[in-house]
């Protein structure tokens, strides 16, 4: 029997504690109770043990770093042995956003979509960008404590297609280890409208004017030809009468 303690003396529960005889190849486990105690059963008479904290993938014991001691050997008799200490030291605790994502045509749309994870303080901060693995469920691990927020981002070309995703908080401070889902989304195909651009005026009226005045210049010909016609007779016709000067008579009175 024994009891693992933290450096502060707190008990810590969920420990696994491992007792091993290597020279006859026995093997027994406990695990820590919410006081901090184990107790080892099944233990041969007879046969030496180390016994020593274990690592077995626990969620728990993924804060411990390492124990004092290693280890302690024990020769086992017929008493119960007692008094068997270990203090753990922990490690910081890491965090795990994880989560999945549902929306129609996943299967087609997976290779465009990925997960975007920014701080709900921050929002133009991004703490990761992760692409949407094939199995449809994402995991990030060591995001900063605090408050995020996880969207969906799409790869569609946006003159295209219309995509929008459900935006949710997640709180790692309060909770290090989080599952979010599903993270949904929606999309729909752009169907454009081609609209006429009007044309501008200006150049509008200088065309319709040119071609007017192309349609008219056999027109204008004629009347320029008619006009020197009638300026040509009018000067060979009749003779424009001059008026001679008054000569002067001299009389002479006799």
């Amino acid at each position: 029997m024994g009891s693992v303690t933290l450096l502060t003396g707190q008990p810590k529960e969920g420990v696994f504690i491992e007792a091993r005889s290597e020279s006859r190849g026995y093997y027994e486990e406990a695990t820590t109770d919410n006081f901090g105690r184990f107790r080892l059963r099944g233990l041969v008479p007879g046969s030496t043990y180390s016994v020593r904290v274990a690592a077995k993938g626990n969620i728990r014991l993924a804060a411990v770093e390492r124990a004092s001691p290693e280890f302690v050997s024990v020769d086992v008799g017929q008493a119960d042995i007692s008094g068997i200490s270990f203090v753990v030291f922990e490690q910081p605790e890491a965090t795990i956003l994880s989560g999945h994502v549902e929306g129609d045509g996943i299967d087609l749309l997976q290779p465009q979509l990925s997960v975007e994870i920014r701080s709900a303080v921050d929002p133009s901060r991004i703490e990761a960008v992760v692409p949407v693995p094939l199995s449809y469920y994402f995991e990030v691990r060591n995001l900063p404590k605090g408050k995020h927020l996880v969207q969906l981002r799409s790869g569609l070309p946006s003159h295209t297609h219309i995509f929008e995703s459900e935006l949710v908080e997640v709180d790692l401070e309060k909770q290090p280890q989080v599952h979010v889902g599903p993270v949904k989304y929606k999309t729909e195909e752009c169907h454009h409208k081609q609209e006429l651009t009007p044309a501008p005026v200006f150049p509008l009226i200088v065309g319709v004017s040119v071609v007017a005045l192309m349609i008219s210049m056999p027109r204008l010909k004629d009347l320029y030809q008619s006009a020197v016609g009638m300026t040509s007779l009018s000067s060979g016709g009749a003779p424009t009468s001059r008026k001679e000067p008054r000569k002067t008579i001299l009389r002479k009175r006799a």
